[in-house]
């Protein structure tokens, strides 16, 4: 019977996963991946670590995790490393010396004595704030009249008026051209190309926008991502090919695999808007 990390091991490459897109799927670090697949427990913070890690490891490859639990406390090196501390119970417990009690309340009388003094004496001390304090408050700026209020304001809507007329009349026809264009017209016809990735599944990712780097990582379902680029956008690497929608400059791409499934190097480019 294989043993617990051959099943973790075979698990995760009939999946196809690689180790690094394990890591950012079930948050356990490469180096603990490996020591779970190895059985190398030593480099683990200890047992309760190792049942975590590998209930939450089987969990997400889709085995049982009692049963990668029952593997684990089966074997050798767990039994061998089980020990049970008792406690000696003949060891007498020490007890304070019967002078300790009086000097302990002897010096909390002389602090509350000496507590009770100071503050005394500080309040003797203290000057008296004097009763009767003057107060002249500050003289506040009269407020303008009327006739100086309104002048302004007439002044300032008639030159408003003036200027914003050319400028709505402007404004009006833009706002009428703009609405006349259809958002997939503008996205179909516009420079370069857009590529929106919508995530219906969790779904690993690197993408490349011509030749540099743009992101990469697990995205959740329900995230979407717009890469623009000039000549060429390039999806690298999907780890879940069933999980990504891709829309290039508005036009729907057929889907790029099943779900599970790893595809590379999917480029776009000025060509691939032609085929749709």
């Amino acid at each position: 019977m294989a043993g617990e990390g051959q099943m973790l091991r075979a698990a995760r490459e009939e999946k196809q996963w690689s180790l690094r897109f394990t890591e950012d799927t079930t948050k356990i670090r490469v180096r603990y991946i490996q020591a779970l697949e190895e059985e190398n427990y030593g480099i683990l913070p200890g047992t309760t670590y190792v049942k975590g890690y590998l209930r939450t490891y089987a969990k997400h490859l889709g085995l049982n995790p009692d049963e990668i639990i029952q593997l684990y406390n089966n074997s050798p090196e767990v039994k061998e490393t089980v020990k049970i501390l008792e406690t000696p119970d003949h060891i007498p417990l020490k007890k304070s010396p019967n002078w300790v009690r009086p000097l302990a309340a002897g010096i909390m009388a002389v602090l509350a004595i000496g507590i009770v003094v100071g503050v005394a004496e500080w309040s003797h001390n203290t000057p008296e704030k004097p009763s009767n304090s003057a107060y002249s408050p500050s003289v506040l700026p009269s407020a303008p009249s009327q006739a100086e209020a309104a002048s302004p304001k007439q002044n300032n809507n008639q030159s408003n008026s003036k200027n914003n007329t050319p400028n709505n009349t402007q404004n009006d026809q833009n706002n009428s051209q703009a609405s006349s264009t259809s958002p997939s017209v503008l996205a179909a016809t516009q420079d370069g190309l857009t590529a929106q990735l919508e995530f219906k599944q969790s779904c690993w990712v690197v993408v490349q926008a011509d030749g540099q780097p743009v992101f990469q990582g697990t995205f959740p379902a329900g995230t979407t991502k717009v890469v623009k680029g000039s000549n060429k956008i390039e999806l690298v690497t999907v780890g879940n090919a069933g999980g990504l929608n891709v829309t290039l400059n508005g036009k729907a791409l057929p889907s790029l695999g099943s779900s599970g499934q790893v595809i590379r190097n999917v480029i776009f480019t000025p060509e691939t808007l032609k085929t749709l």
